[in-house]
């Protein structure tokens, strides 16, 4: 499990970080050896409606607010 902080996310499980892909890649790479579960941080009011994402975003796969968790489906 990674716990991953996020600026705004969308019901597709993608997110918006702080800009540097840090976490894109430190994903992509450890979901190429291993089985993880990429966890967003985030306030309730951080959702949006779409985040534009690239073909190296990683999606994430729960989120978790003060509201209560969401997972998203692995299919988008």
């Amino acid at each position: 499990i990674l716990l991953v902080p996020s600026l705004a996310y969308d019901s597709l499980g993608n997110r918006l970080g702080y800009g540097g892909g840090y976490y894109d890649r430190t994903l992509s790479e450890l979901r190429g050896e291993h089985n993880i579960t990429a966890i967003g941080i985030a306030y309730a009011g951080q959702e949006v409606d779409s985040i534009p994402n690239e073909s190296f975003d990683q999606r994430l796969d729960w989120v978790i607010t003060e509201a209560g968790a969401v997972q998203f489906n692995a299919d988008g």
